[in-house]
C-alpha cells in the first residue's frame, strides 16, 4: 500500500506564525476600543434622528410585501396546475379503454329494410 492518500506532510513554520499573530492581533492602544465605541453609538443616535435605523424603510417593505404576494399567487397557481394534471392523469387511468376495442354506436342501416314494420308508414292525422 501506499501513504498517497494521506495528503501532504505538514511542517511547522515558526517565523510565518510569528508574522501572521503581528498582522492579526488586536490594537493595544486603549484610544482604539475608545474610538470604536465612541463611532458605534454615534451610528445608534444617527439612527434613532432618522428613526429606527435597524428598520426596514417603507418602500422596501411594500417592494418586499408586493414580492410574497408574486411569489404566493405563482407558488398556488403551480399547485393548482400540479394538482388537476394528477387528477386527470388517476380520471384518465381508472376510464382508458383499450386501443384495440372500439366502441359501437348504434348506426343506421342496422336492420333489414324488407322487413315488415322496419319503416313505420304515417298513419291518418
Amino acid at each position: 500500500m501506499t501513504d498517497e492518500t494521506r495528503g501532504p506532510a505538514l511542517h511547522r513554520d515558526d517565523e510565518l506564525t510569528e508574522h501572521l499573530r503581528a498582522l492579526t492581533a488586536p490594537p493595544a492602544d486603549p484610544a482604539y476600543w475608545d474610538g470604536l465605541h465612541a463611532r458605534i453609538l454615534a451610528r445608534v443616535a444617527q439612527g434613532r434622528e432618522e428613526g429606527e435605523w435597524w428598520a426596514v424603510s417603507e418602500r422596501t417593505y411594500r417592494v418586499g410585501l408586493m414580492a410574497a404576494g408574486l411569489t404566493l399567487i405563482v407558488a398556488g397557481s403551480l399547485w393548482m396546475r400540479a394538482r388537476a394534471i394528477e387528477t386527470r392523469m388517476a380520471y384518465e387511468s381508472q376510464i382508458e379503454t383499450p386501443a384495440d376495442v372500439q366502441p359501437v354506436f348504434a348506426r343506421r342501416g342496422l336492420f333489414d329494410d324488407d322487413r315488415p314494420g322496419a319503416h313505420p308508414t304515417p298513419g291518418p292525422r
